[in-house]
């Protein structure tokens, strides 16, 4: 048994780094404007639908992206760096 809860802790941590590494990745390539703004939200959206604590963690990068937004004059569609 304890190999298990082993096993499950190891996927659980891998797991919250990958999506940590999507979050910083998103977040930076919508910020470079390699992604539009819009790519970045729908992105952000789906990892936040598998659980509540990635609905929080994608909250944050949803600020962001929203910052962003604004300061592209609302244009969600721009892609500037690509």
């Amino acid at each position: 048994m304890p190999e298990m809860q082993e096993t499950e802790t190891e996927a659980q941590r891998r797991s919250l780094a990958l999506e940590g590494a999507m979050l910083l990745m998103i977040d930076g390539l919508a910020a470079r404007g390699t992604i539009s703004v819009d790519e970045a939200e729908d992105m952000l959206r789906i990892l936040s639908t598998s659980s509540d604590g990635s609905a929080l963690r994608a909250n944050n990068s949803l600020r962001v992206v929203n910052q962003l937004k604004r300061l592209r004059r609302g244009d969600g569609s721009a892609a500037p760096g690509a």
